[in-house]
C-alpha cells in the first residue's frame, strides 16, 4: 500500500478494523453480546476491494493477517490466509460487485464472511481442539446488516479524501 494518493487511508481503516476486531466488551455486558460483533477486518477489505482493488497488495494484507493471529492469539497464518482468500475473490469479481446494489454487497459480504468463519473454525478445531458451533453464522449474519452503515462511513470518506 503506497501512503500516497490515500494509501494512508486504506492502511488507518484496516487498522481501525483490527483495533475494532480486537477490543474487548465492557465487563457489564453479558458474554453471549460477544456474537454480535461483526466482522470488522473482512468488511473493510471487502470495501476496498471494490473501490481501489489495484491499491491492497498480497503482502501488506498477509502482515495484517499475523498481526491479527498474534493479537487475538490464534495460529500464525490463519487470518492471512483468510485475508487473502477474500481479497482473492475481490478482486475476481470487483468489476461486477461495483454495478451491484447494497443488499447485493451485503448478500455477497454474507457469503465471504460465511467463508471466512468456517475456515476460522476449521483450524481452530483441528490445532486447537475448539468445538464446533452453530453460531458460525452469526458473525456473517451481523456483518451483512452492518454492511450499509460500514460502506456509507467509508464511502463518505472516500468522497472527501481523493483515493486513486
Amino acid at each position: 500500500m503506497n501512503p500516497g494518493n490515500g494509501g494512508w487511508l486504506i492502511f488507518l481503516t484496516l487498522v481501525l478494523a483490527v483495533l475494532l476486531a480486537i477490543a474487548h466488551l465492557p465487563h457489564w455486558l453479558p458474554g453471549w453480546t460477544g456474537w454480535l460483533r461483526p466482522a470488522w477486518v473482512v468488511s473493510v477489505l471487502f470495501f476496498w476491494t471494490i473501490h481501489a482493488p489495484h491499491r491492497l497488495g498480497l503482502i501488506a494484507l498477509w502482515l495484517f493477517g499475523l498481526l491479527l493471529d498474534v493479537l487475538l492469539s490464534e495460529p500464525l497464518g490463519l487470518n492471512g490466509v483468510m485475508l487473502a482468500l477474500v481479497a482473492f475473490i475481490g478482486w475476481q469479481l470487483y468489476e461486477r460487485l461495483r454495478m451491484y446494489s447494497l443488499v447485493q454487497h451485503a448478500l455477497m459480504l454474507f457469503v465471504l464472511v460465511v467463508i471466512a468463519e468456517l475456515w476460522r473454525a476449521l483450524v481452530l478445531h483441528w490445532t486447537l481442539g475448539v468445538p464446533l458451533s452453530a453460531g458460525l453464522l452469526v458473525t456473517p449474519f451481523i456483518s451483512a446488516l452492518c454492511w450499509p452503515l460500514v460502506y456509507g462511513a467509508l464511502a463518505r470518506v472516500t468522497r472527501t479524501i481523493a483515493v486513486d
